[in-house]
Order: structure tokens, then sequence, then C-alpha cells
């Protein structure tokens, strides 16, 4: 376990790798000197100090932690430094077909604005903070209809937080091509249990979201509603009663059975060795989705996240033994995947990277050889 500053990037599985050619006469081989398999790792930044714990492990207070020889299933805990923050809620981690899974967790500040409720059923609107709005890129706000009865709790002032929710099961689950739905925005209103005789009006103004297919979802998942579009990026959702509201895209995979167009970045090297003498090869490996066109909203950044992986970049050390003097030549390949998504009557693309591989040279002089993944 390792605490950073900063998150770190994801490294890439390299397989054993032999056989490199020096020429028709004499066949260099490389062996491997040290390990070569990587261990699971998650990898967590926020946005405010916290302690985290996973594993067994735990990294206080810092924004940035990574677990290494993580189990393969395990629940992260995030625990703010400040009591000024909300706790976050435990995170399921799942590696099953992963070595490396890399979240942003956002941790959301109490709202400096408060509202009494007296002052919103005489017609005050509250909206969360500058804050708040800067860490999610969305306003929100409530309005209460006057001739509401409030009760569960009829004393508390009114506020309103946002912030994303994360998902540690980065793996997509395909049905006849759809995704299915991604949960990309959660809303912490308060005065937390109060209900309401006349339904209260919570809008959103999410930026580039027009179009998006978007609804909400109350914290136990039991409750459906239309989060209706009303002009622009503005969606608004009528709410009986308080507590954690999930705003959820659904989009789809226009391309059902391929995924995406397959393709690959190849960089080739060739470098020069001498027998016994140990070379490192180094390179950088990609891992996760990037939008590349179309709708670019948060949620639509969200949705990539929770559905595909935050995309990383790692650096990735390995170190061979070469048999006799020649030169190697070898190419680091990272295969990825052109995808296209529909939510609504928005599209938009993302180009989805598999880790990255090294591939040697087969033997120039007739010597049987192989690469390595």
């Amino acid at each position: 376990m390792k605490k950073i500053a900063f998150l770190l990037c994801a490294a890439a599985l390299l397989g054993t790798m032999s056989s490199c050619t020096s020429d028709a006469d004499q066949t260099v081989k490389l062996t491997k000197v040290g390990t070569s398999e990587m261990t699971r790792t998650l990898m967590v930044t926020s946005n405010a100090l916290a302690d985290f714990t996973f594993g067994g492990q735990t990294v206080s207070n810092a924004t940035s932690a990574i677990f290494e020889n993580a189990p393969e299933k395990g629940t992260l805990t995030v625990t703010p430094a400040s009591a000024d923050y909300f706790e976050q809620n435990a995170i399921d981690v799942d590696f099953t077909d992963k070595k490396i899974v890399a979240l942003d967790v956002q941790i959301a500040k109490r709202s400096s604005i408060e509202v009494s409720q007296e002052d919103m059923k005489n017609g005050r609107v509250v909206s969360n903070d500058a804050e708040n709005q800067a860490l999610t890129g969305v306003t929100a706000s409530i309005a209460v209809p006057a001739q509401t009865t409030i009760t569960g709790n009829a004393s508390s002032p009114f506020s309103i937080v946002t912030f994303v929710p994360v998902d540690g099961d980065q793996r997509i689950t395909r049905a006849d091509g759809n995704d299915g739905d991604a949960n990309v925005l959660v809303m912490r209103c308060a005065a937390d249990g109060a209900k309401f005789s006349e339904p209260v009006t919570v809008t959103l103004d999410i930026p580039e979201s027009d179009g998006l297919d978007l609804y909400c979802m109350s914290e136990d998942g039991k409750e459906v509603l239309p989060l209706a579009e009303v002009g622009g990026n503005k969606r608004e959702v009528k709410l009986s009663h308080f507590s954690d509201w999930i705003t959820v895209m659904r989009a789809t995979e226009e391309k059902a059975v391929t995924r995406g167009t397959p393709g690959e970045e190849i960089s080739t090297f060739t470098i020069s060795v001498k027998a016994g003498e140990t070379i490192t090869v180094k390179y950088q490996s990609k891992q996760g989705a990037v939008w590349t066109g179309g709708t670019k909203s948060t949620v639509v950044t969200n949705y990539l996240k929770t559905k595909v992986g935050k995309y990383v970049v790692s650096t990735k050390t390995e170190n061979y033994e070469a048999s006799a003097d020649g030169t190697v030549t070898y190419r680091v390949i990272q295969p990825y995947e052109d995808c296209s998504y529909k939510s609504g009557s928005a599209k938009f693309t993302a180009r989805v990277y598999s880790p990255a591989h090294v591939e040697f040279d087969q033997p120039q002089g007739g010597h049987s050889g192989g690469g390595g993944r």
C-alpha cells in the first residue's frame, strides 16, 4: 500500500516475453528478470481529506490512496477528516475480470445556504452553494408550494447539495446492446425525512444535457419519477418526501454485437543489446473510456466512468536479460474500441482502452520464438 498526493495511473499486465533477433545466424533471447504478475490494485482520489479503508488496509488524512494486493471483492469506506463534509456511503468494489480499479470519490460538503421552512413556504427558493456547483457542474434548487403541509421533520431548515455517486463494479453488462442505466448524480435534500402534502419542486440545471434520457430514483430504488425537461438544460422533479434522490441516465450502445470498432495504437522501438546485459522495457498503458464526440455533459462523463471505468494512464517497467549481442525490436500495442452511444435524442462517442502489452519481433534466422501479451 502506498499513499500518494495524486492518482497514479493503472499499470497493464505483461505476460511472458521471449525471442528477439539480432541477425540471420544468431537469436537474442530475453529472459524476464523480476516479477511479471501484477496484483489487484485499487486507486482512489477524493476532493477532500479523508481516511480510506479497504481490504484491512487504511490510508489516513489524504486525498488519494493506493491499495495493493487487494481482495477480489471488498468494501471501501471513506471517512471525511472534517465534520463539514457528509459521510460517504460504503462503496462495494469488484475486481472480477480486472487487475485495476480506479475511483474518483466526491465527498459532499454541507451547504452554506439554509432557508427556514417558514421562508420556503413564503416563496423563498434554496439552491446549492457556489462551492457545490463548482464540484459537480450542476445548479440545483428547491421550491415549496405555499399550501403544502410539512410533516416528518417540520422544523429543520431546507438545503440541497449534489455529488457524483461511485460504482466500484466497473464492468459493462450488455443485453441486446443495452449498456443499462447508470447513476450519474445524487441530490441530498434537507430537511431529511420531511414529507409534503403537496409535492415540492426540485430543479436541476445540467449544462449540455438537452435531449439526454434522465430520470429520478429514490435511494432505496422503490420510487422512479420522471425528470422532466422544462427548457434548455433544466429538469424538474416533484418530490413528496426528502432523502437522497438519484439522477439516473439511460443509454444504449448503437453497435449491439461488436460493441465498437476495434483498433490498435502501435509504437515500435529498436534497441541494441549485449550478451548478459539487463535491458529495461518501459511503456505507457491506457485503460478506461475517453469521450471523443457528441454531447459532452457532466452526466455523460459520469456515465462513462461508471459503465466502462475511469480513464487512467500508467507507466509499466519490465527488465530482461539478453543472451547475446544484437538488436531487439519490440512494439507497444495499445488496443481500443471506438464506441457510439445514444441516450434519448442525444448521441456521444467514446474510445474505450484495454490494457497495453508488448510484442517482440519473431527471429529472422529461422529460430523459433514468440511474443508476449
